[in-house]
């Protein structure tokens, strides 16, 4: 009896070690890789391309049903869509503090209005290449003359810029004029929050393009003035956005954008949606035509 429990022992011990060493063999030998489907894999298996957007006029505008968008972007947008054979989903509004977590949740595969880009930025985000450019100008109260064609006074410790925080005129106040008081507001406050700051004292200077800036001036004639036209602090890219470890998907827009850009449909747009004529830039052709010989 004995000697059958000893050898019982002995083969239950035998068999639990080969049953460990199998399991470690096995958990020890490559597994298969396991591909993650890309953003641009989704687009193609699903025909959409899924767009987050902003609202900044004119390049992105809410009808005021606030059902239909229509601007710059959502033309040059269904032009790409039309061209690669895709459906355009405009699926979900953002603003500069909820872009980047959209676009790593995969809630939407890319920010189709165009951003200002910015090296902090692109910790988050892959940018395309421009789709144009436009000068960021700055603006004061329409009876302010403390900076006209003084831009160095802005530099003041009495000088107090508002601005949008995770906007590119964040970034571009923190490294231009150090000395001011920055005055940041929340990330999902409307384009037009610097100024109206302006206009009611709270601040004395914002930061700007002229389109912007126009839209505003229809509703506040004379409220607000560019201390130094035709010198802007900084001309800025127009670029869409995608997740930073999404360059594939980054890649086919660089192509679709360039294809708008050699047929002249970028320019066209550009025509037809800018409120101030030639406040925006057109990219320069890398090449020129030979002569004939």
């Amino acid at each position: 009896m004995r000697l059958f429990l000893f050898l019982a022992v002995v083969v239950l011990a035998v068999t639990a070690a080969f049953t460990a060493i199998k399991a470690f063999s096995a958990a020890s030998l490559p597994r298969p890789n396991v591909q993650r489907e890309t953003a641009l894999d989704r687009v193609k298996r699903t025909g959409v391309l899924r767009c987050g957007y902003y609202v900044f006029p004119p390049v992105t505008m809410r009808e005021s049903s606030g059902r239909t968008l229509s601007g710059l972007s959502i033309d040059m947008m269904e032009k790409i869509g039309t061209s690669a054979g895709l459906k355009i989903e405009w699926t979900e509004e953002v603003d500069f503090g909820t872009w980047p977590l959209g676009l790593k949740a995969g809630r939407f595969d890319a920010v189709c209005t165009p951003i200002w880009p910015d090296i902090s930025l692109a910790r988050e985000a892959a940018f395309t290449r421009p789709m144009f450019y436009a000068g960021i100008n700055a603006y004061v109260r329409g009876d302010d003359h403390r900076f006209d064609n003084n831009l160095a006074a802005i530099n003041n410790p009495n000088v107090t810029l508002s601005v949008i925080e995770g906007n590119a005129t964040y970034y571009l106040a923190h490294a231009n004029f150090r000395n001011a008081r920055i005055q940041a507001l929340p990330q999902n406050s409307p384009g037009g929050a610097p100024a109206e700051n302006v206009i009611t004292r709270k601040a004395d200077i914002f930061f700007w393009d002229d389109n912007g800036a126009y839209d505003f001036l229809k509703s506040r004639p004379g409220s607000i003035r560019n201390v130094a036209p035709g010198r802007p602090i900084k001309v800025m890219p127009f670029e869409l956005a995608t997740d930073a470890g999404e360059g594939e998907l980054r890649d086919f827009l660089d192509v679709a954008l360039q294809n708008l850009e050699d047929s002249g449909a970028t320019n066209l747009l550009l025509q037809k949606w800018e409120r101030v004529p030639g406040s925006y830039y057109p990219l320069a052709k890398p090449y020129m035509v030979p002569a004939s010989r």
